[in-house]
């Protein structure tokens, strides 16, 4: 499905591109629907175009040599997809990427995309801003997976992302700190012991949000 100059409007990324720019972009722009469980690229594929996430979610992630997943991070909405690290060449995949919600996503031809960025500098910084974001999530991934116990993995994310761990399935927060389920409930436990967090109904509060730092600083 094509895009309208307004249609790209609407998300924040391009609101200061020029007119001329944004019909060039939307010329040059397509809008796929995608839906949970389809794949949007494998580890290590080459291709010719930028993702962005229009609506919608997806988990990035890789696979180890016994097939074992291992959750790297999730991509909401309004969102760019696709690493750049290549200015020259092709795009390269550096995981798979799997989507968890009905999504659409706007496929940019990377060589009009490159074209504008490099000669708008609000647009480019924007692009920045972006690959900020994706640096603070890897190191995040760093501190979990080579930094952090199974303690520490927990009680960071109880301390920075409350709304998901409360929302999510048990089983999920599990997948994505890469622990067992089993290893999950004992660590919380012991924060409940510790009187870190308390159990209101079916959510979890924090009631010493010192002591649960603590476990991870």
């Amino acid at each position: 499905m094509s895009v309208s100059k307004e249609y790209l409007y609407s998300h924040p990324l391009f609101f200061d591109l020029s007119e001329a720019e944004i019909e060039l972009l939307a010329s040059a722009t397509v809008a796929k629907k995608y839906y949970v469980g389809n794949i949007l690229h494998y580890e290590k594929e080459q291709n010719e175009n930028i993702y962005f996430l229009s609506s919608g979610a997806l988990k990035i992630y890789k696979v180890d040599r016994m097939d074992n997943e291992i959750f790297m991070y999730n991509v909401g909405s309004g969102s760019l997809i696709s690493e750049i690290t290549d200015l020259d060449g092709s795009i390269g995949c550096f995981a798979n990427a799997e989507f968890t919600k009905d999504s659409e996503v706007l496929v940019f031809d990377y060589s009009v995309f490159k074209d504008i960025f490099s000669n708008n500098t609000k647009f480019l910084l924007n692009l920045i801003k972006e690959f900020a974001k994706k640096t603070k999530m890897l190191q995040c991934i760093i501190n979990r997976e080579i930094v952090f116990d199974g303690t520490a993995k927990v009680a960071f994310m109880l301390a920075h992302d409350l709304e998901s761990f409360n929302t999510l399935k048990k089983g999920d927060v599990a997948y994505m700190l890469n622990i067992q389920p089993e290893t999950l409930s004992r660590i919380l436990n012991k924060l409940f012991r510790n009187g870190y967090i308390q159990n209101d109904g079916q959510n979890i509060k924090i009631v010493d949000m010192n002591g649960l730092k603590a476990c991870y600083e």
